[in-house]
């Protein structure tokens, strides 16, 4: 895709009903949050000072790289939808234009590698609930696997996990370990991990964005949390919260945690995190960032504008947010989050 094709948005360049949109469901989002943490109507910020959010955060290697403020690229394309089938030319130019810009490195080659370095063993975690009906993760599947060959990396040692089963032999990737390896502690109770997890080297995190009448929202950190462990029906009181955060944050997770990418090509605004076709809209973008709770924050602005344009209640609470910002697991307030807006012309 040529450089002309790609519009950055900033905010001179933002049509006036967009950005308006935009910064109320920002706005939206912030309230949800606090109110969240609050339980009344009440806002106020996470307690990200606690010395123990600072010593989880002096851990993190994403709050580490990123010092100021976390980088969120929301990159959209009219044309990456045919009704409801994906063109794959246009979602990889997407995935390569949103490389190159939360890296800042220009030749896509090297943006993958400075993300990834010199690991062998990838696991792509995919999400499989309501997969059949959003019916975009094989698109995202071949494009990732292809860029990442293209890259250097062997697709036999990356594995999909939660992708159609198909494509391993189609794409010559390599086979999901199954079983479960040594225990976390999730809500003081001893909780193992996917073996897959312990047999990678990095994870690159694919969500849908979703909404979730449980939780509120299903996005990069519930992708991982309740995929990972072996009960995760347990840990679903209270919106998920404080569970989620608790498994994202130990260093058997976060340590291989190298990417998010969100598959927002099509977005569940209501009764998810199944989707059936009237709970569906085509936003026809894709999320990346390293902070998994920064993405999230971006990707309930998303749903909060989106649920707002269709006359739906706008307002959705996810309580499991909260918490990880209070632990100090990532950025989530509109200030602290470098949100790089694209568009690209069809």
């Amino acid at each position: 895709m040529r450089d002309e094709t790609v519009k950055k948005l900033d905010s001179n360049q933002w049509e006036p009903t967009r950005r308006e949109v935009l910064g109320a469901a920002a706005a939206a989002t912030l309230g949800l949050l606090s109110r969240t943490a609050t339980g009344s109507g009440q806002t106020t910020q996470p307690a990200a000072s606690r010395p123990a959010a600072e010593r989880l955060s002096q851990k993190l290697w994403w709050m580490r790289a990123e010092k100021t403020r976390a980088r969120v690229v929301d990159i959209r394309s009219s044309s990456v939808l045919h009704a409801s089938v994906v063109d794959p030319v246009t979602l990889g130019e997407m995935l390569d234009q949103g490389i190159q810009n939360l890296t800042g490195i220009t030749k896509t080659g090297g943006a993958w590698r400075s993300v990834l370095r010199d690991v062998k063993r990838i696991v792509l975690k995919f999400n499989s609930v309501g997969a059949r009906n959003i019916n975009t993760s094989e698109a995202m599947a071949r494009v990732l696997v292809g860029r990442l060959a293209a890259a250097g990396y062997d697709p036999e040692k990356i594995v999909l996990v939660e992708a159609p089963e198909f494509l391993t032999g189609q794409l010559g990737t390599g086979q999901v370990v199954r079983g479960w390896g040594s225990a976390i502690e999730v809500g003081g109770t001893p909780e193992p991990l996917a073996q897959y997890l312990y047999n990678a080297e990095a994870i690159i995190n694919v969500p849908f964005l979703k909404t979730h009448q449980i939780a509120g929202m299903s996005c990069c950190l519930k992708n991982l949390s309740h995929a990972l462990i072996r009960h995760p029906a347990r840990y679903h009181a209270n919106g998920c919260s404080p569970y989620v955060g608790q498994v994202i944050a130990t260093q058997e997770v976060s340590s291989k945690l190298k990417l998010n990418v969100v598959n927002a090509v099509r977005v569940v605004v209501n009764h998810g995190p199944d989707a059936c076709e009237d709970d569906l809209v085509g936003y026809g973008g894709l999320l990346l960032g390293f902070d998994p709770l920064a993405v999230d924050s971006v990707g309930l602005s998303i749903l909060s504008m989106e649920r707002r344009r269709l006359g739906l209640a706008a307002g959705i609470e996810v309580p499991y947010m909260m918490s990880a910002a209070e632990m100090g697991l990532g950025r989530w307030r509109p200030a602290d989050i470098d949100r790089i807006a694209l568009e690209t012309d069809s």
